[in-house]
Parts: C-alpha cells; structure tokens; sequence
C-alpha cells in the first residue's frame, strides 16, 4: 500500500531529526574531555617506557633546529591521573605523563622570537600543528598527529622552560619513571634560574 505524499513527507522529517540527534549525541561525547577518555579501550593506554621515550623524542625535536645549542637540565617525569569534570567526578582510568625541560642558557629578552622561531622550525618539519600563545610573555604549542604535544614558554622571570606530554597512560601511584637528583635552591624549589652566558644567546 502506498504512502500519501504528506506521510512520506512527515516520515522524512522524522529520520533527519534522528539522524541530527544522534549525531548531536556523537558531537557532544567527542567534544567533551569525559567523552573522548572513556571511549578509550585499555589496550589504547600507552604503556610507561613508551611513553617516557616519547616525551624526550618531543623535547629533543623542540630543540632540535636551535642553533648555538643551549644548557639544560630535565625534570623529572610524572603522570597526572585525569578525573571527569562536573558533578559526578570520577576517574577515567588513565594519566598524562608530562615532563619539563628547565633552559640554563641565559636569553636576552630581544631574543626570544628568535628561540621561539627556531623551536617551531623543529615542530613544522615534524608535521606538527604549531600556535603562539601569547607576547608578554612570549610562548608557542605544537599538537603532533598521535595526540602528543609540547610547548615552550618565556616566564615574566626570565626563565624558560619546554615541556611535553603524551596521553592516555596508566595511572601510577607513585614515582613514574626512575627519579634522578635534580638541582635545587637551597629552599628545596628546583634552581631553573638561567646561570650560563652564551655569545649569541645573552647578548
């Protein structure tokens, strides 16, 4: 039996309203932090060493087209456990794994664009989507395809510091990876107070 022109109109309209509304339900797990972490299975969770190479791959690729070479020293490595924002917080099961890399080579301020550019030069050539975050002070983010990223950053201190993250790794009740003596100040704050002149660099 056929359908009247109208019906067959009305039942158009009935599946485009439920085809935008799943794919509004779509849109909104994939835009949400919540949504996009607990669609992850265990098995996407990237496992610790892996992550840990990762990230030094990141730093040393942020660095990699700076040129003279600056004086550094990395932090130690950690991993935050992420939680579902809103009422019904709760973890999702994985980290972020983060690691900050301190630059003791003294920078003039005139020459900050010129690190930040040289930095980018080494993300660009990796594929990496690269933004400036700002002028005063000065900073830039790079996002690479497998969701990894790092950035760079000009403190109002002077101090300068490059840091990566790689995500979603298991989540680690204590150290995660090996902790290494780090220096310090002698009130216990790490000493990330650029100390060594460099020709190009300081002046």
């Amino acid at each position: 039996m056929g359908r009247s022109p109208r019906g067959i109109r009305r039942l158009g309209i009935a599946v485009v309203a439920l085809a935008l509304s799943l794919t509004a339900c779509s849109s909104d797990a994939e835009t949400s932090g919540a949504g996009r972490s607990e669609a992850r299975a265990p098995e996407q969770l990237v496992p610790p060493e892996q992550a840990l190479q990762r990230i030094d791959a990141l730093l040393d690729e942020s660095l990699a087209d700076v040129r003279p070479a600056l004086r550094y020293w990395d932090d130690n490595p950690d991993a935050v456990e992420q939680f579902a924002k809103g009422l019904d917080e709760h973890s999702l099961g994985h980290a972020e794994a983060n690691r900050r890399r301190h630059i003791m080579t003294r920078i003039a301020p005139a020459k900050y664009d010129t690190l930040l550019d040289m930095v980018e030069r080494g993300w660009k050539a990796k594929g990496y989507t690269v933004a400036r975050t700002g002028s005063t002070p000065p900073g830039s983010i790079a996002s690479a395809p497998d969701g990894a990223g790092a950035g760079i950053t000009v403190h109002s201190s002077g101090t300068i510091d490059i840091t990566a993250h790689v995500s979603p790794v298991p989540v680690i009740h204590g150290a995660f990876g090996t902790p290494t003596p780090v220096p310090t100040m002698p009130n216990g704050n790490p000493d990330d107070v650029p100390e060594y002149d460099d020709p190009f660099w300081s002046a």
